[in-house]
Protein backbone atom coordinates (compact mmCIF):
# COMPACT_ATOMS: atom_id res chain seq x y z
CA UNK A 1 0.00 0.00 0.00
CA UNK A 2 1.31 3.41 -0.90
CA UNK A 3 -0.04 6.86 -0.26
CA UNK A 4 0.48 9.51 -2.89
CA UNK A 5 1.04 13.05 -1.68
CA UNK A 6 -0.22 16.28 -3.17
CA UNK A 7 2.42 18.90 -3.75
CA UNK A 8 0.39 21.70 -2.21
CA UNK A 9 -0.01 19.68 0.97
CA UNK A 10 3.50 21.01 1.55
CA UNK A 11 2.12 24.51 1.80
CA UNK A 12 -0.31 23.49 4.53
CA UNK A 13 2.67 22.37 6.59
CA UNK A 14 4.34 25.76 6.42
CA UNK A 15 4.11 27.78 9.63
CA UNK A 16 4.82 31.08 7.90
CA UNK A 17 3.79 32.58 4.57
CA UNK A 18 5.01 30.45 1.69
CA UNK A 19 6.35 31.92 -1.54
CA UNK A 20 6.26 29.73 -4.62
CA UNK A 21 7.98 30.19 -7.98
CA UNK A 22 6.82 28.55 -11.17
CA UNK A 23 9.27 28.45 -14.09
CA UNK A 24 8.34 27.34 -17.60
CA UNK A 25 10.89 27.21 -20.42
CA UNK A 26 9.48 26.63 -23.90
CA UNK A 27 11.93 25.07 -26.35
CA UNK A 28 10.14 24.21 -29.61
CA UNK A 29 7.62 21.52 -28.55
CA UNK A 30 9.24 20.85 -25.16
CA UNK A 31 7.72 22.58 -22.12
CA UNK A 32 10.16 22.42 -19.19
CA UNK A 33 8.35 22.98 -15.92
CA UNK A 34 9.91 23.70 -12.51
CA UNK A 35 8.25 24.55 -9.21
CA UNK A 36 10.41 25.95 -6.41
CA UNK A 37 9.41 26.11 -2.73
CA UNK A 38 11.71 27.61 -0.07
CA UNK A 39 11.79 26.69 3.62
CA UNK A 40 12.47 29.34 6.26
CA UNK A 41 12.22 27.36 9.51
CA UNK A 42 13.57 24.02 10.78
CA UNK A 43 10.08 22.48 10.79
CA UNK A 44 9.53 23.53 7.20
CA UNK A 45 12.92 22.11 6.21
CA UNK A 46 11.96 18.75 7.76
CA UNK A 47 8.62 18.78 5.94
CA UNK A 48 10.28 19.44 2.59
CA UNK A 49 13.07 16.92 3.04
CA UNK A 50 11.03 13.76 2.47
CA UNK A 51 10.00 11.42 -0.31
CA UNK A 52 7.45 12.92 -2.69
CA UNK A 53 5.25 11.10 -5.17
CA UNK A 54 3.39 13.66 -7.24
CA UNK A 55 1.91 12.69 -10.62
CA UNK A 56 2.61 15.10 -13.47
CA UNK A 57 -0.77 14.42 -15.08
CA UNK A 58 -3.71 16.09 -13.34
CA UNK A 59 -5.87 13.03 -14.10
CA UNK A 60 -3.70 11.00 -11.71
CA UNK A 61 -3.59 13.70 -9.07
CA UNK A 62 -5.87 12.85 -6.16
CA UNK A 63 -5.43 12.88 -2.40
CA UNK A 64 -5.15 9.77 -0.21
CA UNK A 65 -5.06 7.22 -3.02
CA UNK A 66 -3.81 3.84 -1.82
CA UNK A 67 -4.12 1.89 -5.05
CA UNK A 68 -0.89 0.81 -6.73
CA UNK A 69 -2.42 -0.82 -9.80
CA UNK A 70 -1.89 2.20 -12.02
CA UNK A 71 1.53 3.26 -13.20
CA UNK A 72 2.18 6.90 -13.94
CA UNK A 73 4.97 9.46 -14.15
CA UNK A 74 5.85 11.52 -11.07
CA UNK A 75 7.57 14.86 -10.84
CA UNK A 76 11.31 14.65 -10.28
CA UNK A 77 12.07 16.32 -6.97
CA UNK A 78 15.30 17.66 -5.52
CA UNK A 79 15.78 19.11 -2.06
CA UNK A 80 18.69 21.54 -2.24
CA UNK A 81 19.98 22.09 1.26
CA UNK A 82 22.81 24.32 0.08
CA UNK A 83 20.55 26.50 -2.03
CA UNK A 84 18.29 28.28 0.49
CA UNK A 85 16.73 24.92 1.37
CA UNK A 86 14.70 24.87 -1.81
CA UNK A 87 12.50 21.98 -2.82
CA UNK A 88 12.35 21.80 -6.63
CA UNK A 89 9.84 19.76 -8.63
CA UNK A 90 10.45 19.44 -12.37
CA UNK A 91 9.21 17.66 -15.48
CA UNK A 92 9.60 18.07 -19.25
CA UNK A 93 6.28 17.92 -21.07
CA UNK A 94 5.48 17.56 -24.73
CA UNK A 95 3.28 20.35 -26.08
CA UNK A 96 0.05 18.32 -25.95
CA UNK A 97 0.86 16.72 -22.57
CA UNK A 98 1.43 20.12 -20.99
CA UNK A 99 -2.32 20.77 -21.10
CA UNK A 100 -2.68 18.19 -18.29
CA UNK A 101 0.01 19.71 -16.07
CA UNK A 102 -0.86 19.08 -12.44
CA UNK A 103 0.83 22.26 -11.29
CA UNK A 104 -1.10 24.51 -13.67
CA UNK A 105 -4.40 22.81 -12.80
CA UNK A 106 -3.83 23.56 -9.11
CA UNK A 107 -4.07 27.29 -9.77
CA UNK A 108 -6.07 27.61 -12.97
CA UNK A 109 -9.31 25.94 -13.95
CA UNK A 110 -8.49 26.08 -17.65
CA UNK A 111 -5.30 26.12 -19.70
CA UNK A 112 -5.19 26.49 -23.47
CA UNK A 113 -2.19 26.03 -25.77
CA UNK A 114 -3.31 26.48 -29.35
CA UNK A 115 -2.10 27.41 -32.82
CA UNK A 116 -3.40 30.53 -34.54
CA UNK A 117 -2.03 31.07 -38.04
CA UNK A 118 1.76 30.94 -37.47
CA UNK A 119 1.68 31.64 -33.73
CA UNK A 120 1.17 29.77 -30.45
CA UNK A 121 -1.38 31.17 -27.99
CA UNK A 122 -1.10 30.32 -24.28
CA UNK A 123 -3.95 31.42 -22.03
CA UNK A 124 -5.47 30.54 -18.66
CA UNK A 125 -8.68 31.39 -16.85
CA UNK A 126 -8.68 34.54 -14.68
CA UNK A 127 -8.81 33.30 -11.10
CA UNK A 128 -5.67 31.85 -9.47
CA UNK A 129 -7.51 29.33 -7.28
CA UNK A 130 -4.50 28.17 -5.26
CA UNK A 131 -4.81 31.17 -2.92
CA UNK A 132 -8.37 30.16 -2.03
CA UNK A 133 -7.35 26.62 -1.11
CA UNK A 134 -4.04 27.18 0.66
CA UNK A 135 -4.03 29.79 3.41
CA UNK A 136 -0.25 29.88 3.85
CA UNK A 137 0.50 30.64 0.21
CA UNK A 138 1.50 34.31 0.21
CA UNK A 139 2.79 34.84 -3.33
CA UNK A 140 3.32 33.10 -6.63
CA UNK A 141 5.82 34.19 -9.26
CA UNK A 142 5.31 32.79 -12.76
CA UNK A 143 8.25 32.96 -15.20
CA UNK A 144 7.86 31.91 -18.82
CA UNK A 145 10.99 31.88 -20.97
CA UNK A 146 10.64 31.52 -24.74
CA UNK A 147 13.24 32.10 -27.47
CA UNK A 148 10.61 32.73 -30.16
CA UNK A 149 9.44 36.26 -30.91
CA UNK A 150 6.60 37.26 -28.56
CA UNK A 151 3.76 39.11 -30.30
CA UNK A 152 1.70 40.02 -27.22
CA UNK A 153 1.54 39.28 -23.49
CA UNK A 154 0.06 40.56 -20.23
CA UNK A 155 3.16 39.99 -18.07
CA UNK A 156 4.03 42.35 -15.23
CA UNK A 157 7.72 42.38 -16.12
CA UNK A 158 9.90 41.45 -19.09
CA UNK A 159 13.61 40.71 -18.79
CA UNK A 160 15.14 39.61 -22.09
CA UNK A 161 13.11 36.61 -23.23
CA UNK A 162 11.68 35.87 -19.76
CA UNK A 163 8.16 37.10 -18.96
CA UNK A 164 7.11 37.39 -15.30
CA UNK A 165 3.72 37.51 -13.58
CA UNK A 166 3.60 38.45 -9.88
CA UNK A 167 0.49 37.00 -8.25
CA UNK A 168 -0.68 37.54 -4.68
CA UNK A 169 -3.88 37.37 -2.67
CA UNK A 170 -4.89 40.90 -3.66
CA UNK A 171 -4.81 40.35 -7.43
CA UNK A 172 -5.34 36.57 -7.67
CA UNK A 173 -9.01 36.86 -8.63
CA UNK A 174 -8.15 38.66 -11.86
CA UNK A 175 -4.70 37.42 -12.86
CA UNK A 176 -4.70 35.35 -16.02
CA UNK A 177 -1.62 34.30 -18.01
CA UNK A 178 -1.75 35.30 -21.68
CA UNK A 179 0.99 35.11 -24.28
CA UNK A 180 1.22 34.90 -28.07
CA UNK A 181 4.52 34.03 -29.75
CA UNK A 182 5.68 33.04 -33.23
CA UNK A 183 6.17 29.35 -33.95
CA UNK A 184 9.40 30.05 -35.82
CA UNK A 185 12.35 30.48 -33.49
CA UNK A 186 14.24 33.76 -33.69
CA UNK A 187 17.99 33.20 -34.02
CA UNK A 188 20.99 35.51 -33.96
CA UNK A 189 21.79 34.65 -37.58
CA UNK A 190 18.28 35.69 -38.61
CA UNK A 191 18.71 38.95 -36.71
CA UNK A 192 22.09 39.53 -38.36
CA UNK A 193 20.57 38.74 -41.74
CA UNK A 194 17.88 41.31 -41.13
CA UNK A 195 20.46 43.86 -40.02
CA UNK A 196 22.50 43.20 -43.17
CA UNK A 197 19.44 43.66 -45.37
CA UNK A 198 18.60 46.94 -43.62
CA UNK A 199 22.21 48.07 -43.96
CA UNK A 200 22.24 47.29 -47.70
CA UNK A 201 18.93 49.07 -48.20
CA UNK A 202 20.31 52.12 -46.43
CA UNK A 203 23.36 52.10 -48.74
CA UNK A 204 21.15 51.78 -51.85
CA UNK A 205 18.98 54.66 -50.61
CA UNK A 206 22.10 56.79 -50.12
CA UNK A 207 23.33 56.01 -53.66
CA UNK A 208 19.93 56.82 -55.17
CA UNK A 209 19.72 60.08 -53.23
CA UNK A 210 23.26 61.06 -54.34
CA UNK A 211 22.38 60.23 -57.96
CA UNK A 212 19.18 62.32 -57.87
CA UNK A 213 21.07 65.20 -56.25
CA UNK A 214 23.75 65.05 -58.97
CA UNK A 215 21.08 65.12 -61.73
CA UNK A 216 19.40 68.15 -60.13
CA UNK A 217 22.75 69.97 -59.89
CA UNK A 218 23.51 69.21 -63.56
CA UNK A 219 20.07 70.43 -64.66
CA UNK A 220 20.50 73.67 -62.70
CA UNK A 221 23.97 74.09 -64.18
CA UNK A 222 22.72 73.63 -67.77
CA UNK A 223 19.77 76.00 -67.22
CA UNK A 224 22.03 78.63 -65.65
CA UNK A 225 24.65 78.22 -68.42
CA UNK A 226 21.95 78.51 -71.14
CA UNK A 227 20.52 81.69 -69.60
CA UNK A 228 24.00 83.17 -69.35
CA UNK A 229 24.70 82.49 -73.02
CA UNK A 230 21.42 84.18 -73.99
CA UNK A 231 22.32 87.24 -71.91
CA UNK A 232 25.75 87.41 -73.55
CA UNK A 233 24.10 87.19 -77.03
CA UNK A 234 21.72 90.03 -76.21
CA UNK A 235 24.63 92.22 -75.09
CA UNK A 236 26.37 91.68 -78.45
Amino acid sequence: MRKKIYILLVMLLFTTGCACRYDLTIDNDTYKESIILAASSDDEKDNLNRKWEIPVDKNNYYLGDENIDETYTNYIYDYKVNSNNNLVFSHNFGRSDYLNSTEVSICYKTLSVSNYQETTVISTSNNAMCFDSYRNLSSLMVNITVSNKVISNNADKVNGNTYTWNINRNNASDKSINMVFENKETTDSQDNQTDNIVSKNEKYTMYIFAGILLIIVLIIYFIFNNLKNKDDGMDD
